[in-house]
């Protein structure tokens, strides 16, 4: 298994990117994803499965001739929409397209290795599967919630799929991981953003004296291709 940890990086760029979407209401789980995302490139026909239309990742990612398609449960006559149950075989053929995507969304699907083999049988071969689980994260229903992988298990079950897997560990450290619950309930933006830089300082000093530190993550993000 490849397997990386993501650590945050404490700089301009960083901070100035922590600030903005602070300012767009995001929670650190996502601020942090979609920092690592501007080192993920797609192409080609891609599909994004299960977060609706509306989401905020793609301009974070590296695109080249990209034609995105969406599907989820809910019916839509928009172009490039495909109405799918995730529970059960997807009504798209064999070997479609080049790249899926699938965030925050296997934690919500109970037959996910069924999922897992629905998207590996629409990737053509030598085709990519970015996927991103959140760890230590609330309950949440969308509309249940079942599952919270540790990473290990994630690379078990995409491995078993026939996915060759690189392992990301996202948000990690103990600090990093108290800020997801905590930062929601300052209702001011002004307090969010000295807070959450001082829970990463806190993580920087952590890891130098802990020797679990790796332990504590918000999620996992792995990036496969077909084999």
């Amino acid at each position: 298994m490849v397997l990386k940890f993501h650590y945050l990086p404490l700089n301009f760029n960083f901070l100035k990117h922590v600030f903005h979407q602070i300012n767009l209401g995001k929670t650190p789980i996502r601020i942090f994803h979609n920092y690592f995302l501007k080192g993920v490139n797609i192409s080609g026909k891609t599909i994004d499965i299960g977060s609706g239309k509306h989401s905020s990742y793609f301009k974070f990612m590296q695109s080249n001739k990209t034609q995105i398609f969406y599907a989820d449960k809910f019916q839509s006559k928009e172009e490039n929409f495909i109405k799918v149950d995730l529970e059960q075989k997807m009504p798209i053929e064999d070997q479609t397209f080049d790249t899926v995507l699938l965030f925050n969304v296997l934690e919500h699907v109970k037959n996910y290795n069924n999922l897992l083999k629905e998207i590996n049988r629409i990737l053509k071969p030598g085709g990519k599967f970015e996927i991103f689980v959140p760890f230590m994260h609330r309950y949440h229903e969308d509309p249940e919630d079942y599952l919270r992988p540790t990473h290990t298990y994630l690379f078990e079950i995409l491995k078993n799929n026939n996915f060759k897997v690189s392992t990301n560990v996202i948000g990690v450290g103990p600090f990093t991981v108290i800020s997801e619950i905590l930062i929601k309930y300052f209702k001011f933006k002004i307090f969010k953003f000295p807070i959450l830089i001082i829970f990463l300082i806190l993580d920087k000093i952590m890891k130098l004296f802990s020797k679990d530190f790796n332990t504590f993550y918000l999620g996992v993000h792995c990036s496969c291709t077909k084999q």
